[in-house]
């Protein structure tokens, strides 16, 4: 652990605050949350029994949230090294050893293992808590790190 933090010191890179990550993941999930609504606006609209809203919200939804969960983090972290929520929070991923954008099986992998702590009550983003590198359990897996950029 040592060696990395030197070597991101050479490099005058900075590991994100635990504060911007959380911050990142509120709007991540309100982004999320907003398409959603959006999609389903017309059904959810059309509900005159508050009982009806777990016909909408049923497990084929569910598998589709996650779905779209996935395809989200994968995407915006290939593309861009950074989700809407880090970029607003101006953090990034990069690999650990080229200290630069993870690739594509990094991406899959940080979105897999992702969905994975978001249903274990997010353990694995509170693991980040007790490590210098704040290394959450996607991390550990993809060998990223997530930093500041400003």
């Amino acid at each position: 652990m040592n060696e990395i933090l030197d070597k991101l010191d050479r490099e005058n890179l900075k590991i994100a605050s635990f504060g911007k990550r959380v911050v990142a993941y509120f709007v991540d999930s309100f982004i999320l949350s907003l398409i959603v609504f959006i999609v389903l606006f017309e059904r959810i609209s059309a509900i005159s029994d508050p009982q009806d809203i777990f016909a909408v919200f049923n497990e084929n939804f569910v598998l589709g949230f996650i779905a779209l969960q996935f395809c989200y983090h994968l995407i915006f972290t290939f593309l861009y090294g950074a989700s809407l929520g880090k970029m607003l929070c101006k953090i990034a991923v990069i690999d650990e050893q080229s200290l630069d954008k993870p690739n594509f099986t990094q991406c899959v992998l940080r979105a897999g293992v992702r969905q994975l702590s978001d249903s274990a009550f997010m353990l694995g983003f509170a693991w980040a808590l007790g490590n210098d590198l704040r290394k959450s359990w996607e991390d550990y897996l993809a060998k990223t790190l997530v930093i500041e950029l400003a």
